[in-house]
């Protein structure tokens, strides 16, 4: 489905996203970055080219796809490019539409299947469940691309495994298990 660079960025900001968008191009080996933390771009990257200098390039090219890759940073920022806001509105008015992969939708099912994994195994062993999914997902999942049914399985099984009582075992793999059903 094609839709509006700009849109797809404004989506991404207003649900505080944090990762890296890809996007790419018909003639170019280079992919142009796009870091964002807490729905904030801080950093743009296009081959050897920071910041500003890569939107132009982008006026200069049309844009043929991108993703969306949670959890990804960068210590890195670029100090030359505007608020989120104004970058929109540059990139709404540069028109690019892209054929996107309906990235933004497939992070924020990753958002709320990791909060609902999150919640169910506080509701079985309390406050400290929270940190411990953070942990395992921290330590465990280096996420290069968007986390896989099979991806949250294995998250779940280790999970489970902090549960010693087998009933609160049980009631907290029926919660999660309701809530893969929706996900690829």
């Amino acid at each position: 489905m094609k839709k509006n660079l700009a849109d797809i960025i404004d989506n991404l900001s207003r649900t505080k996203s944090t990762g890296l968008l890809t996007i790419n191009f018909s003639s170019e080996k280079n992919l142009l970055k796009f870091y964002l933390k807490d729905g904030e771009i801080y950093h743009i990257s296009f081959g050897f080219k920071k910041g500003l200098q890569c939107l132009d390039d982008l006026a200069s090219r049309q844009p043929v796809s991108c993703s969306f890759i949670p959890q990804i940073s960068l210590d890195m920022t670029s100090d030359d490019i505007p608020s989120t806001e104004k970058l929109i509105k540059q990139l709404k008015e540069m028109n690019k539409f892209i054929d996107s992969q309906d990235s933004t939708s497939l992070s924020s099912d990753f958002a709320k299947i990791k909060d609902g994994i999150k919640t169910a195994l506080i509701r079985q062993i309390g406050p400290i469940g929270g940190k411990i999914t953070e942990k395992y997902i921290s330590e465990r999942w280096v996420p290069s691309n968007p986390p896989s049914k099979e991806d949250f399985l294995n998250l779940i099984d280790m999970l489970k495994e902090e549960i010693e009582d087998p009933q609160s075992r049980r009631e907290f793999l029926q919660e999660v298990n309701k809530l893969l059903e929706v996900y690829k």
